[in-house]
């Protein structure tokens, strides 16, 4: 027990000095789409009902709802929306994208949520900048909602083909028909707003 006891202390001292990322979010004026929301519901907490959040995991949809994250949810792959062409007003990735891979993944939902846009709509990014090494990248938020409540989580992903930059997202979103309206780079995430 002591050994475990041991192990879960070196692992937690660890973890609480790996990056934090403090965001502020403001509500997204429109009809939203949240990519990858479940967990926390971050998105769904900042713009409620005006939020229809697709997570392909019905856990994650789960834990969201059970800590208050009111939305319309969808489980669904995001590489295939059941959505028709130009639905939305906004499309959403709040530290969701570095959980899609391999990289021809992230394409295809970026591309996808391209077709789910309005003609106008906006493509927002909050993410974390990753190297492939080490095996295990987490990254821990703070986020701040409009009306007032924090959100303290973290975010993990472990194996090969994780990695992400602002430069590597700015180019599948290019790509994918975007321009860029604005992005911001930090030591362990980033930010992007694209049309």
């Amino acid at each position: 027990m002591r050994i475990i006891k041991r192990f879960l202390m070196k692992s937690l001292a660890k973890l609480s000095r790996r990056p934090k990322v403090k965001v502020s979010l403001e509500r997204l004026e429109g009809f939203v789409v949240d990519i990858g929301a479940g967990g926390e519901g971050v998105i769904a907490k900042a713009c409620g009902m005006e939020t229809v959040c697709v997570d392909i995991r019905k856990g994650e949809i789960g834990e969201a709802k059970s800590r208050g994250a009111v939305a319309q949810w969808v489980l669904c792959d995001a590489c295939s929306m059941p959505f028709k062409n130009g639905s939305f007003d906004v499309a959403t990735f709040f530290f969701s994208l570095m959980y899609i891979r391999p990289l021809e993944r992230k394409r295809a939902v970026i591309v996808e949520a391209k077709r789910v846009l309005k003609l106008d709509g906006l493509l927002y990014f909050w993410d974390a900048i990753i190297a492939e090494k080490p095996d295990l990248h987490v990254v821990f938020v703070e986020a701040n909602l409009p009306d007032g409540e924090k959100i303290f989580t973290g975010y993990g992903v472990r194996g090969d083909g994780k990695e992400q930059t602002l430069e590597l997202v700015s180019k599948l979103a290019l790509e994918a028909g975007f321009k860029v309206v604005s992005t911001e780079s930090h030591k362990n995430w980033f930010t992007a707003c694209l049309h």
